[in-house]
């Protein structure tokens, strides 16, 4: 019973978290991922998005919650463009469930070798990046990058390469929606379905 209030209150916290984060700049960090406002004129054709992902211990238990932004134009680069001109950067915070021992990482310097389709519906990225830690930014680090669907991204850094920081399990954030909002309920109606 224990497991699952704290499997609960867990999803509260990232709920919270993913909500908090949606006001400006709450989690602006050093690396800027933060989406611009609406009407912003922008340099390229990125997608945004939003970390919220609970990540594991050393003992496969959830142990930290991880709340940010992200940004990337690889879904829109063309083959020849991936490895030259390719984005995908992240900040975040990272902060124990008890809430404590937090601190904030970034991933930049995204480097696309390969690019595969899982499925009908996942776009998958492989290549280097570049994730500071406490003693400072380790380089060349192998890093995948899926989008699955339109609305979830995964991001999995090789645990080797960063003393196994961000657990056993890729960290997952959302897609921003291209209208800068979440989908509203449609109130006109008892109906539960959600207004396009």
């Amino acid at each position: 019973m224990r497991l699952n209030n704290i499997v609960f209150l867990v999803g509260i916290i990232t709920t919270g978290l993913l909500v908090a984060g949606n006001f400006g700049d709450v989690f602006l960090l050093s690396v800027s991922a933060q989406p611009p406002p609406p009407g912003y004129p922008t340099q390229g054709n990125f997608q945004f998005g939003n970390i919220a992902s609970i990540q594991n211990d050393n003992d496969g238990k959830p142990a930290w919650i991880l709340s940010g932004h992200w940004k990337s134009n690889l879904l829109n680069a063309s083959g020849s463009d991936q490895a030259n001109s390719s984005v995908f950067s992240t900040s975040f915070e990272m902060v124990k469930l008890d809430g404590k021992n937090s601190h904030t990482h970034a991933l930049t310097n995204f480097i696309s070798t390969n690019k595969s389709t899982e499925g009908n519906s996942t776009q998958v990225f492989s290549g280097t990046s570049s994730v500071s830690l406490r003693e400072g930014m380790v380089q060349d680090i192998p890093t995948t990058i899926k989008f699955m669907g339109d609305r979830v991204v995964s991001i999995w850094i090789d645990p080797a390469k960063v003393d196994n920081h961000f657990g056993d399990t890729p960290i997952y954030g959302t897609v921003a929606r291209g209208d800068h909002g979440p989908q509203r309920m449609d109130s006109d109606s008892n109906s539960t379905s959600w207004k396009k």
